[in-house]
């Protein structure tokens, strides 16, 4: 029976961390096209990031961010839904639904990250670095991953069991290379 269990697990932590690269390459796109918009805002940038940093959050703690969906298509669109899967496309737009305050208002880790004061400390530091743009999202999604990681928060060990997350953080590098930067509002960098 464990052995049923590892396999279904390692197929829906393989799926997931695939999902992740998907989502990489279209938020790199849709910044990339916010890059060149004449008027990017700050809030539109941080929502567009914090989408991508909610759904890769496998603890789930991560604030909600509002985004909208679309159906994928495809030759075999009819048949994945009567499966019961989804067959869905985020689409990477910044919404009037959104609030950049409220956002980093929000608590965004687990509550058994608090048991470990330093490491908790750190993710409050790197929110705060994030949110004043000395740091890019990747590099504070990165030092979540790392602190996750070596805290073992169960959501997270659960689903990044079996992966290798040097190897995950590599290809991730390499799809967000490119990756403008904004320092300031309104400009790339």
């Amino acid at each position: 029976m464990n052995f049923v269990h590892n396999y279904f697990q390692k197929k829906t932590n393989y799926f997931l961390i695939n999902q992740d690269y998907e989502f990489a390459n279209e938020l790199n796109q849709a910044i990339d096209e916010l890059g060149k918009a004449e008027k990017a805002k700050y809030g539109q940038l941080i929502q567009l990031e914090g989408i991508f940093l909610d759904l890769t959050d496998r603890t789930q703690s991560h604030p909600r961010v509002p985004f909208a969906t679309e159906d994928r298509g495809g030759k075999f669109v009819n048949l994945v839904k009567e499966f019961g899967f989804g067959n869905r496309k985020i689409i990477w737009k910044p919404s009037d639904l959104f609030n950049v305050d409220n956002y980093f208002e929000d608590n965004w880790f687990p509550a058994t990250l608090e048991m470990h004061a330093i490491e908790y400390h750190e993710m409050q530091e790197a929110k705060l670095l994030y949110q004043e743009r000395r740091i890019n999202f990747m590099e504070y999604f990165f030092k979540r991953l790392e602190l996750y990681n070596y805290t073992e928060t169960t959501n997270f060990v659960k689903y990044y069991e079996y992966m290798d997350l040097e190897k995950y953080k590599k290809k991730l590098r390499d799809i967000m290379f490119d990756l403008p930067v904004m320092t300031k509002e309104g400009v790339f960098d």
